[in-house]
C-alpha cells in the first residue's frame, strides 16, 4: 500500500511529544508499507536530523521555513480571516512538492499529523485519516486565559479561527484519530459530524528502574513551549519553597531543550538547576526520586507523565495535566492543584522510599497494560488500511492543484 503521510515538524530527534509520536507512525508504517513523508523544517539546526530520519523512512520530501517570515504570515493570515497556525505552516516549496506527488504516484491513503497540514491535500479525493492528537484551537483558548491584551486577542481570535477550520477540514476526513476520550467530545461538541477514534499515545518501555534515593525532583519537556514555561515558574515560585524548606536538600531539575530566558533565569534559584538540551533524559531520570507535571496548561495526554511512569520514577501532577489519562490518582500517581498540597505530596514521597516504590511500581504496569507502541501502532495502521480500503479503484492519478504560493484549489470533500 503506499501512503502519504505529513507532519507540521521534521519528527527527528523525536525529543518532544508530537515529534515522537509521529515518528513512531512513520517508522511502522514505513517498514510495511511504501510511506512518503512530507514536513516542515522552521528550525535550521533540525535538518542536521535528516540523515538520520532517511534511515527509518527514505522517502521524504520537506519546505523549509524562516521563523520571522513564517510568524509574520500567520499574523497576516489572521488579518485576513484565516488562522495564523494554518499560515505559519504554509511552505510553498512542500505544497508544490506534495501536489506533483499526488499527481505522479497512485497513494492509496494519506495520514495527516496535526491538523494545519490537511490544508496540503484540500481537494484531493483519497482518503484522509487525520491524527489531531488533541484539539488545537482549545490549546489557544487556554494561551489567551493566561496573557494579557494583546496577546490574549491574538490568541483568542486564533482558537475561533482554527476551530473553524477543524470543524471544516473533518468533513471531508476518513477518520479523526484524537488521543483521549476528552479530546474526541471536545471535538464533537463543535464537529458532531467528525468520524472519529481514541488511541491514546505509546510509551518507549526500555530503561525501567527504581526511583533513586536522593531528594531530586525532575521536570522535562520542550522549554520554550509556553505550557512547559508556565508549569516551572508556578512550581518554583508557589511549591518549590516550601518542599526546600521541608526537605533542605532538594534539588529541582529542569531537563529540556531551548530554555527561554524565563526558564534560565530559574537557573539562579537555589537548588534549581536548568540542563537545557540534553542527550539522553534517562540518566537525568536515574538520579531522581519524584517527577512533577505541574502544568496549568495541558491537553491531551502528557508524554512527560508516561515516559516518568515507564521509566519508574514517581509522578506528582496537577488536574490539567492528568486530564485524559485513564489512571487513577493515588494509586498510578498523585493528583493535587492547590501549590501547598502539591508541595506536600512532592515532600512525602522523597521522604518515604517505600511509597515511591510502590507508586512507581503500579504506574510502571499500568503503562505496560495500555501505553505499549506496538498496541497503539497496530491500532493506527488498521485505521489508515481500513481507509484505504474504501476508496475505489481510480482510473487515473489523483490531481490536486497547488499554485506557486501554496494554495490549494480543487472540489472539497463533502
Amino acid at each position: 500500500m503506499r501512503i502519504l503521510m505529513l507532519a507540521h515538524r521534521i519528527p527527528y530527534p523525536p525529543h518532544t511529544g508530537d515529534k515522537i509520536r509521529a515518528y513512531q507512525v512513520a517508522r511502522h508504517l514505513a517498514r510495511g508499507h511504501e510511506l512518503t513523508l512530507g514536513f516542515v523544517i522552521d528550525d535550521a539546526s533540525d535538518r542536521a536530523g535528516l540523515e538520520a530520519l532517511r534511515r527509518d523512512i527514505p522517502d521524504l520530501e520537506w519546505g523549509g521555513l524562516w521563523k520571522p517570515a513564517a510568524l509574520a504570515r500567520g499574523l497576516a493570515g489572521l488579518a485576513m480571516g484565516g488562522s495564523l497556525s494554518i499560515a505559519y505552516f504554509r511552505s510553498g516549496r512542500l505544497a508544490r512538492r506534495v501536489s506533483r506527488r499526488l499527481r505522479d504516484r497512485a497513494y492509496d491513503a494519506v495520514y495527516i499529523s496535526s491538523s494545519p497540514m490537511v490544508e496540503y491535500v484540500r481537494g484531493t479525493t483519497l482518503p484522509v485519516v487525520m491524527d489531531f492528537v488533541d484539539v488545537d484551537s482549545d490549546k489557544w483558548a487556554q494561551y489567551a486565559s493566561k496573557q494579557r491584551p494583546p496577546l490574549s486577542w491574538v490568541y483568542r481570535l486564533e482558537g475561533r479561527r482554527l476551530r473553524r477550520f477543524e470543524a471544516e477540514a473533518v468533513r471531508w476526513g476518513h477518520r479523526c484519530i484524537l488521543a483521549t476520550a476528552a479530546e474526541e467530545k471536545l471535538l464533537k461538541s463543535f464537529a458532531p459530524w467528525a468520524r472519529t477514534a481514541v488511541i491514546p499515545n505509546g510509551v518507549d518501555l526500555a530503561g525501567y528502574g527504581p526511583p533513586a534515593d536522593g531528594p531530586t525532583i525532575i521536570f522535562t519537556g520542550a522549554m520554550d513551549y509556553f505550557p512547559n514555561v508556565d508549569a516551572v515558574q508556578h512550581f518554583c515560585a508557589d511549591v518549590f519553597p516550601a518542599v526546600a524548606r521541608a526537605v533542605p536538600s532538594a534539588r529541582f531539575l529542569i531537563v529540556g531543550l531551548n530554555p527561554s530566558p524565563a526558564v534560565r533565569k530559574l537557573g539562579e534559584t537555589p537548588g534549581v538547576t536548568v540542563t537545557g538540551a540534553v542527550r539522553d533524559v534517562q540518566p537525568y531520570y536515574r538520579q531522581s526520586s519524584v517527577c512533577v507535571a505541574p502544568l496549568r496548561i495541558a491537553r491531551g495526554i502528557q508524554n512527560k507523565i508516561l515516559q516518568s511512569m515507564a521509566l519508574g520514577v514517581p509522578v506528582v501532577a496537577t488536574s490539567a495535566a492528568a486530564r485524559g489519562l485513564e489512571c487513577r490518582p493515588g494509586e498510578h500517581f498523585l493528583v493535587e492543584d492547590d501549590p501547598a498540597r502539591l508541595a506536600e505530596a512532592v515532600v512525602g514521597l522523597l521522604r518515604d522510599g517505600a511509597a515511591r516504590t510502590a507508586l512507581a511500581t503500579r504506574a510502571r504496569a499500568f503503562v505496560e497494560g495500555h501505553h505499549s507502541w506496538a498496541a497503539v501502532l497496530e491500532r493506527v495502521e488498521a485505521i489508515v488500511i481500513e481507509a484505504a480500503g474504501e476508496h475505489p479503484a481510480r482510473s487515473a492519478p489523483n490531481r490536486v492543484s497547488v499554485s506557486a504560493a501554496g494554495s490549494k484549489a480543487g472540489a472539497t470533500r463533502p
